[in-house]
């Protein structure tokens, strides 16, 4: 789950039961562990009656499995680039 929909379903939760949103009861709401400048950003959404900002896609944490597969496609790409600046050099 990513971080916004996480601190999207523990404010939701809050609301529900009427409490006022707080970080610390925010957090205790949180299934996963969500950075805290997130959820003081969230807090302060909640106060402000304003909708949860976008959170980029760097900031949400990826799976080991992931990383590796995305770190060898960017090895396939630089290997990819490096062989063409090889032959081009070459040719010179």
């Amino acid at each position: 789950m990513s971080y916004q929909a996480e601190l999207a379903r523990a404010l939701k939760v809050l609301d529900a039961k009427g409490q006022t949103v707080t970080v610390a009861k925010v957090k205790a709401q949180l299934t996963t562990q969500v950075p805290l400048p997130l959820i003081i950003q969230a807090v302060k959404s909640a106060k402000t009656n304003t909708p949860l900002p976008e959170i980029p896609v760097d900031d949400i944490k990826l799976s080991d499995a992931e990383r590796i597969s995305q770190l060898e496609q960017h090895v396939a790409e630089l290997s990819e680039r490096l062989a063409t600046l090889e032959a081009q050099y070459s040719s010179r």
